[in-house]
């Protein structure tokens, strides 16, 4: 049997006979425990990315990966004591060549404690920050040190490399390592697949999310296919249903279409309420439950001219940066009425000159209070449900809208511009003179009550992006709710339920990945690294003739657990595929040269791969030169490392068989 690697030979250790069928047990119980916390870690990661989580130190997708490292360290102490118990030092408590698993279990618990100091005394901004910020870096050296374990002792104990019980474990585990190094920067195709064509929208789509009052909890909860968006989500006064906006047929100018839509409040059972021509927009539920205020324009809504003269100050209903435009006269923009069960058609509430929109309901249910055009610029009016008694309640040569009645009945807070830029404002709600509540440099828009009253959130914009604010209602401690850089975040009224969560939009601005310099420039040398990174685990795992199929075990397992991340399952069957083919490859090639076959191949085949899943699902947006030129780059670059990182011995086992396992072979 090879002495240890730390200097002690098997004669220097007591022993009995079942210590060698441990150790080659002992590989799927290291590869398995590497496996549960690598696994485990990508839960959090892809819970994280699809907006299920948001708390990177504590939820539950975080049982499984906590749950591993328990299990290790159970393993790890058991080893100890028995290794106490024979005399033996617990730096040699584990077999032979698995010391890696321990130094793992030490570095993961060193990082628990790290990240949250780093998160909270230093911080960490989302994106590429969060993967190489020092703390996630420690992760990984802990996640490689717990998956390498079978892979290294297969390479260093010679006379177990020619047996499966070693082989296979040890191809999981290189799996299990590729896609552990990839996290940073995201290198994996399957991650982010550069080489498909840009996404040919403006913006993100828009989605309805919700979070609790203090910003937590934040969740997706109603996305839309490409080109559609979801807006202007509002509670029904049991919580139990949301109605809200759906946008479609956009393109270029057109502004499309927009339709209210109602669903049950985990997101099923969508189905339109109010659908047609133009726009049905701006949903407001009644407090009885029975009926749903809207409004009704053609398309364009604000920044069309509608009427004697529309919001031309930029602002609006959706916030600022919408430039009115003049298209000559077009129908007016009016309040309508609705079932919320879809048993009777729309009736109008207002069918006066000028544009009527976004009625916000008095609590008893009587009155409607609304912004409209009718005396040239845009005022807080209030009318009876039955349209009669319109009363206008601001009077000023600036632009006021989005009105929020108070649960009390006894305040409306509304958006203006009378200071020059939009700003949130309260006043009776009988008219009277308003209270400015907000006074940052930047734009305020969108109030909603909380249901008792205490406090308002708004949509502030700061710093280029637009997030959710709460503050008390007399304008004091203001807090950022969101949160979230990158992202911009709508609330409007009624998106305060009575359960107190609150539901928003979220879009963002045209992605820096849809740009030709991160999709070519970055895209190539992204896909280059990982190719390279493949190529040099496959110039390992060749150093143990591993059985056929090891390489598609290698390709298989990095490319699943990279397409958990988002969910892009489709990069696996071609991945499996190709490393069956590298299989074929290193078996076909002379003996000499098969670690030059398996990471040129295997670094190919990455690039390969990913094309042919691209160009079967989607489209290819590089050209055939440029995925051509990356592909051969890849095979050239793995073969040149073929040479450099061939573990020791690896030569040896090209040329001829390996010792058989009563041989008495040195320890590399």
């Amino acid at each position: 049997m090879a002495g240890s690697a730390e200097g002690t030979t098997v004669a220097d250790v007591p022993r009995d006979v079942d210590d060698g069928l441990l150790e080659k047990r002992f590989a799927w119980l290291s590869v398995a425990l590497g496996g549960w916390i690598v696994v485990g870690v990508f839960l959090v990661v892809r819970a994280l990315n699809l907006g299920l989580v948001t708390d990177v130190g504590i939820s539950p997708w975080h049982a499984a990966g906590y749950g591993g490292i328990v299990a290790l360290a159970v393993v790890c102490l058991a080893f100890v004591v028995r290794a106490s118990r024979r005399g033996i030092p617990w730096r040699r408590a584990l077999p032979p060549h698995h010391g890696t698993l321990g130094a793992g279990l030490i570095v993961l618990l060193a990082y628990i404690v790290v990240d949250v100091a780093w998160r909270e005394g230093v911080g960490i901004e989302p994106g590429i920050e969060s993967g190489f910020a020092p703390s996630r870096i420690l992760l990984l050296v802990g996640l490689v040190l717990v998956a390498v374990g079978p892979l290294r002792a297969a390479v260093l104990d010679r006379s177990d490399a020619v047996g499966a019980r070693a082989a296979l474990p040890a191809a999981l585990s290189a799996g299990l390592v590729l896609a552990v190094v990839s996290v940073p920067g995201a290198l994996h195709p399957a991650v982010n697949p550069w080489l498909e064509g840009a996404p040919d929208v403006p913006d993100d789509d828009g989605e309805i999310w919700l979070m609790d009052a203090d910003g937590s909890h934040q969740t997706r909860l109603i996305t839309t296919p490409d080109g559609e968006e979801v807006t202007f989500p509002v509670w029904s006064p049991d919580a139990k249903q949301l109605a809200f906006v759906r946008w479609t047929g956009f393109h270029g100018d057109d502004l499309g279409d927009a339709d209210i839509w109602i669903a049950n409040a985990d997101g099923s059972g969508q189905r339109p309420l109010a659908a047609g021509e133009g726009w049905q927009w701006l949903p407001r539920w009644s407090p009885d439950g029975a009926s749903v205020a809207f409004t009704a324009e053609s398309r364009g809504g604000p920044w069309m001219t509608t009427g004697p003269r529309g919001p031309e100050t930029g602002f609006g209903p959706l916030g600022p940066g919408f430039g009115g435009s003049s298209v000559g006269n077009r129908p007016d923009a009016d309040l309508m009425l609705i079932a919320a069960d879809g048993s009777s058609p729309p009736s109008p509430v207002t069918d006066a000159p000028g544009d009527d929109r976004s009625g916000s309901w008095s609590p008893d249910g009587s009155r409607l209070a609304f912004d409209a055009t009718r005396d040239g610029n845009t005022e807080i009016y209030v009318v009876d449900v039955d349209g009669s008694n319109a009363t206008r309640l601001t009077e000023n040569p600036s632009e006021d809208w989005a009105a929020s009645w108070s649960p009390d009945g006894s305040r409306i807070a509304f958006a203006s511009d009378r200071t020059g830029i939009a700003q949130i404002w309260v006043m009776p709600a009988e008219g009277g003179e308003p209270v400015q509540l907000t006074d940052l440099p930047n734009a305020h828009n969108g109030p909603a009550w909380s249901p008792d009253g205490r406090r308002i959130v708004y949509q502030a914009w700061a710093d280029g992006e637009q997030q959710i604010w709460s503050m008390a209602g007399d304008g004091s401690d203001k807090r950022n709710l969101s949160d979230n850089p990158g992202a911009v975040d709508a609330a409007w009224d009624g998106s305060w339920g009575p359960d107190g969560r609150i539901a928003f939009t979220r879009s963002g601005h045209p992605p820096a990945s849809s740009h030709p310099i991160a999709r070519q420039d970055l895209g190539v040398v992204s896909m280059v690294l990982q190719a390279l990174a493949a190529a040099v685990v496959a110039v390992v795992l060749i150093a143990i003739r591993p059985p056929f199929g090891s390489f598609a075990i290698l390709l298989g397992v990095a490319t699943a657990l990279a397409a958990s991340q988002f969910d892009h399952w489709r990069f696996v069957p071609a991945a499996l595929v190709a490393g069956v083919a590298v299989d074929l490859l290193v078996r076909l090639a002379p003996e000499q040269r098969r670690a030059h076959a398996a990471a040129a191949g295997t670094a190919v085949a990455v690039v390969a791969s990913t094309a042919a899943t691209v160009i079967v699902t989607t489209d290819l947006g590089w050209t055939p030169t440029l995925l051509l030129g990356v592909a051969f780059a890849a095979g050239a670059g793995g073969w040149g490392l073929a040479g450099l990182v061939r573990p020791r011995g690896a030569e040896h086992a090209d040329a001829t068989t390996v010792a058989p396992a009563s041989s008495a072979t040195p320890d590399p």
